[in-house]
């Protein structure tokens, strides 16, 4: 009876350990695909940001190379009688076309691009060096959510005695999505990209040195 008694308690004390030993085994590989998926995130974020910046930057250079907007086109400098600036003010109609052309070749680029998007290596999200790009891969790519947001600002900083170099510049936002096999990530898409610039002679007064 003692000798039953001792092999059940060991029997027992097996099964307990086979069990901690299972969970923590669960535990640790739900960890690691934890671990993993927020791996793939990062990387699938990162490049989509990177590949989607580029593009609307392709856009803008674009819309650019297809128009004949210059500096004079974009920005009226008012002088009085005695020559001296008065003013230096955007003009409203060129500014929204010029707005809405850049948007809709961005649009273009967000519903033209490749949807094959670009791979991962499985090696590459370990985080190993010795693994990087090894193993099979992971496809990866990304879309526009909502629309896209343009504004127009601009610098005046010195360029010297009495002159003014004027920068004008346009900011492009847009939410992106970044769509692979284990699910989708959001993210957002920020740049600016210049549009024009000049040299202005003569003195401006800091309260018309504005683009409204």
């Amino acid at each position: 009876m003692r000798a039953k008694r001792k092999r059940k308690n060991k029997n027992r004390k097996r099964n307990i350990l086979l069990i901690i030993l299972i969970c923590l085994v669960v535990t640790i590989l739900f960890s690691l695909n934890h671990q993993l998926k927020m791996k793939l995130r990062d990387i699938a974020v990162y490049k989509c940001r990177n590949n989607a910046t580029e593009m609307i930057n392709k856009a803008i250079q674009n819309t650019l190379n297809d128009s004949d907007y210059t500096y004079d086109d974009l920005v009226e400098i008012n002088k009085n009688s005695e020559n001296e600036i008065t003013s230096v003010s955007c003009t409203t109609s060129k500014i929204n076309s010029l707005k809405t052309d850049i948007s809709d070749e961005i649009n273009n680029g967000f519903e033209n691009q490749d949807k094959n998007g670009f791979s991962i290596a499985v090696g590459t999200i370990s985080g190993i060096n010795l693994f990087s790009g090894v193993g099979p891969e992971i496809k990866v790519h990304f879309e526009k959510e909502g629309s896209v947001k343009t504004d127009i600002r601009s610098s005046f900083s010195s360029a010297g005695i009495n002159q003014t170099l004027h920068r004008i510049y346009i900011e492009v936002c847009s939410d992106i999505v970044a769509v692979a096999a284990s699910g989708t990530y959001r993210s957002k898409v920020k740049t600016e990209y210049l549009l024009a610039e000049t040299v202005i002679v003569g003195e401006i007064p800091e309260r018309y040195a504005s683009i409204s």
